[in-house]
């Protein structure tokens, strides 16, 4: 029996390897969906999914959701503008919308 005044901790020390191998895998894998998604979440200029993906851990599944479902849908709208653009053969408008 423990004493009061006792603290129990458990150390890296004391998970056998392959829980420690576990740990590392998933911290790697968590960091990676994380770091792939934040940055493209900032170069498509994308405040409140940056902010979502800054705040949550779930282990890589938001992150894909925003790089396959939401990350898609954003290119696939530009190329199809910059086709448009190519066939019309209208210059581009920058940051202004195009005039109709």
């Amino acid at each position: 029996m423990r004493n009061h005044n006792e603290v129990s901790r458990m150390g890296m020390q004391d998970v056998p390897p392959s829980g420690r191998a576990l740990v590392v895998a998933v911290v790697v894998w968590s960091l990676a969906w994380k770091g792939a998604s934040m940055w493209r979440a900032a170069r498509n200029g994308s405040k409140p999914w940056f902010v979502t993906l800054l705040l949550t851990n779930t282990l890589g599944a938001l992150d894909a959701v925003y790089l396959f479902g939401v990350d898609r849908r954003h290119r696939r709208d530009e190329l199809d503008e910059f086709a448009i653009l190519e066939v019309t053969g209208e210059p581009e408008q920058g940051e202004h919308p195009q005039e109709t």
